[in-house]
């Protein structure tokens, strides 16, 4: 058993923690990316007559 912030937990958990917790981390940052660059959307792209 492992102490972590979630309280004592098998290392399989704590793994499974560890990657849910690096998922988030990066999908928050691939959102604030998508915002100040400007998210690809297919309907801007059609209200231009680009398809």
């Amino acid at each position: 058993m492992r102490h972590t912030e979630y309280g004592y937990v098998s290392p399989a958990e704590n793994h499974c923690y560890h990657d849910l917790e690096r998922w988030l981390a990066d999908k928050k940052k691939r959102e604030r990316r998508a915002k100040k660059h400007g998210a690809f959307s297919l309907e801007k792209k059609r209200r231009r007559g680009g398809m």
